[in-house]
């Protein structure tokens, strides 16, 4: 459903190892009229019975059941945008960047409203 590269990883387990026992990464997602996707993270301890539980790279991820369709096929990385500034872009797995410009043009977004590390 959701991929992590290893560097997104590190930061996140850093993130829900400061926040303690029973917080999880909570992932959303939505399509927007014009066809592009807004994504959000942020850490939780709320968790609704209709929510999916999804583990990838030993990470708890809350999706509620609008966002699945919406965020499967994302990879969550965490790049250096500029020299210095370190943040958590989406991407769609099918249109991963090249090695050599790892911060995606489209379709990514950073990690907002309060999200991880």
């Amino acid at each position: 459903m959701i991929e992590i590269t290893p560097a997104a990883a590190e930061q996140i387990r850093a993130a829900l190892r400061d926040a303690g026992d029973g917080v999880a990464l909570r992932v959303a997602a939505r399509r927007r009229a014009d066809g592009e996707t807004e994504y959000g993270m942020g850490l939780d301890e709320r968790r609704e019975q209709d929510e999916e539980f999804v583990t990838e790279s030993g990470i708890t991820l809350l999706v509620s059941p609008p966002s699945i369709e919406a965020i499967t096929g994302t990879v969550i990385d965490y790049v250096e945008i500029e020299p210095g500034d370190l943040r958590f872009v989406f991407y769609r797995a099918d249109a991963m960047p090249p090695e050599e410009d790892p911060a995606p043009k489209a379709g990514g977004c950073s990690c907002g409203k309060g999200g991880c590390g």
